[in-house]
């Protein structure tokens, strides 16, 4: 059964609990505190929880110069709760909250119709970043 979900900001009182198995779809274990720091780091952020839990079955982070652009670094949902429109609403007001002209986001191939469904549409851009590292077995 499915419950009703709060869209907020507020990550005060959010313990490691409340975001187990998230970023298990990483292709590197992340040490414990990750999602955290990111959530605490962000310019914006909403999470998606379940009404009366404290357990985050969603969130979205941004980047922002308040003016101009804004960057959608992160959106996750649970497996167990997507193609429920939550990432989706979480989209909608994420962008309607940034409030600037251009929003960028990076993405897997997979999900380009989704953004695309949302308005995004492709760009040709730049990345540098650092491949992980793994323990040799």
């Amino acid at each position: 059964m499915t419950h009703p979900l709060i869209y907020s900001d507020a990550t005060d009182g959010l313990a490691e609990r409340d975001l187990d198995g998230l970023l298990s779809h990483w292709d590197f274990k992340p040490p414990l505190g990750t999602l955290r720091r990111m959530l605490e780091g962000s310019s914006r952020v909403i999470l998606a929880r379940e009404t009366g839990s404290s357990r985050v079955v969603g969130y979205i982070t941004a980047l922002t110069d308040h003016v101009s652009c804004g960057y959608i670094s992160a959106l996750e949902v649970r497996p167990e709760h997507r193609r429920q429109g939550i990432g989706a609403e979480m989209l909608r007001q994420m962008t309607e909250r940034l409030d600037v002209p251009g929003i960028c986001l990076s993405c897997a191939p997979a999900l380009v119709p989704f953004y695309k469904a949302a308005g995004f549409r492709r760009i040709t851009g730049m990345s540098r970043r650092p491949l992980p590292t793994r323990a040799s077995a």
